[in-house]
């Protein structure tokens, strides 16, 4: 049932599904009572969408993380960017802090974002696997390239009602940064 809260269209389409039917039921028995059946209809999708909103799902709040973090480094905002990091992850605060100094970030795009959610550990982790492509110049001119696209693997744990970045690793890279 995790589906009705993580995206509206569940509840959009099921509505649309629903009216439909209910307007050529309408349209072949002409019953005023299935206008009430329309509306109720309306109203139950209505309710639907209101919870969808008001839930933040694991899911949508590690979602919510990474976007602050994409929106951190693309204004080289290192206090916004340290923020989305646990303040346990040192040497992943440490490459951030490098990163954010050595290239001044133009844009970053994520794409093909899945999240797994552990439940089973005791402070509950998560993997986001994507493909984050971004361009920035070295402050050094010593990159030959302008832009970049590799597949990443962040960890992340839940401490308090936040979940915060604790390490991550580069496809192509052998050991996972923690």
């Amino acid at each position: 049932m995790a589906i009705f809260v993580e995206s509206p269209w569940p509840w959009l389409l099921l509505g649309i599904a629903l009216e439909t039917a209910l307007a050529i039921v309408l349209l072949q028995t002409k019953r005023g009572a299935v206008l009430w059946a329309m509306l109720g209809t309306a109203v139950l999708v209505a309710a639907g969408l209101f919870v969808e909103r008001l839930v933040i799902t694991d899911r949508e709040a590690i979602e919510n993380t990474l976007d602050a973090a994409v929106a951190a480094v693309e204004h080289n905002d290192i206090n916004r960017l340290l923020a989305c990091i646990s303040p346990s992850a040192q040497q992943t605060r440490g490459d951030a802090r490098w990163m954010l100094g050595r290239v001044d970030v133009r844009s970053v795009w994520v794409r093909g974002l899945e999240v797994k959610v552990n439940r089973l550990t005791s402070p509950w982790t998560a993997d986001a696997r994507f493909t984050a492509t971004g361009s920035g110049k070295d402050r050094k001119n010593e990159f030959p390239y302008d832009s970049y696209s590799q597949r990443v693997l962040v960890k992340f744990q839940r401490e308090g009602d936040r979940w915060l970045v604790t390490g991550y690793s580069v496809e192509g890279l052998e050991s996972l940064r923690r």
